[in-house]
C-alpha cells in the first residue's frame, strides 16, 4: 500500500513538476512574443528618424553642390557620418513585426528579398566610405554625392513603397 502511495504521489508531483516547467516555458515564451510585437513600432520610428536625418543632410551637401553653401569639409563629414549611421543600422532594423504599422513605407520586397536588401545597403556603406577617403573639394563631393544619390535611389525604387 505504501508503494502505491509513493508512486501515486510521484506521479502527481511529476505532473505539477511538468505542469509548471511548461508554463514556465510558455510564459517565456509568448513574453517575448508579446514584448517584440511591442517593440516593433520603435524599430520603424527608428529607420524613420535615420532616414529623416540623413535627407535633412542631403539638402545641405546638395545646397553645397548647387552653391547656395560654401563647401565645408567638416559639415561633409557630418554628412557622410550621418550616412554611415545609416548604413550600419538599417539591416538590423527590420524585424518581420515591422512589416506593416507606425505609417511604415517599407516594401514588402525587403522581407522577401532581404539578401539583396542587405546587399544594397552594403553597397551604399562602401561607396559612403570612398566617399568619405575621398572628399577634399566641390568636385570631389559632386562627384561622390552623384554616386551616393544613386544608391538611395535605387534602394527607393526597389525597396520602399511609394506614396502620393
Amino acid at each position: 500500500m505504501f508503494r502505491k502511495l509513493t508512486v501515486a504521489f510521484a506521479v502527481i508531483l511529476l505532473g505539477v513538476t511538468v505542469t509548471a516547467a511548461a508554463a514556465a516555458i510558455a510564459s517565456s515564451y509568448y513574453g517575448k512574443a508579446i514584448a517584440a510585437a511591442q517593440s516593433c513600432p520603435e524599430f520603424i520610428k527608428k529607420r524613420q528618424t535615420l532616414m529623416k536625418k540623413s535627407g535633412e543632410e542631403a539638402k545641405i551637401g546638395t545646397a553645397m553642390i548647387k552653391g547656395e553653401r560654401p563647401f565645408d569639409a567638416a559639415k561633409v563629414e557630418e554628412i557622410y557620418a550621418a550616412f554611415a549611421n545609416d548604413a550600419k543600422q538599417m539591416p538590423t532594423l527590420f524585424p518581420d513585426c515591422s512589416k506593416t504599422g507606425a505609417k511604415t513605407t517599407a516594401a514588402p520586397a525587403i522581407w522577401e528579398r532581404m539578401d539583396d536588401f542587405k546587399a544594397a545597403i552594403a553597397k551604399f556603406a562602401d561607396d559612403i566610405k570612398a566617399a568619405q577617403d575621398n572628399t577634399k573639394d566641390l568636385d570631389a563631393l559632386k562627384a561622390n554625392f552623384q554616386t551616393i544619390g544613386k544608391n538611395c535611389s535605387n534602394c527607393h525604387q526597389t525597396f520602399r513603397i511609394k506614396t502620393s
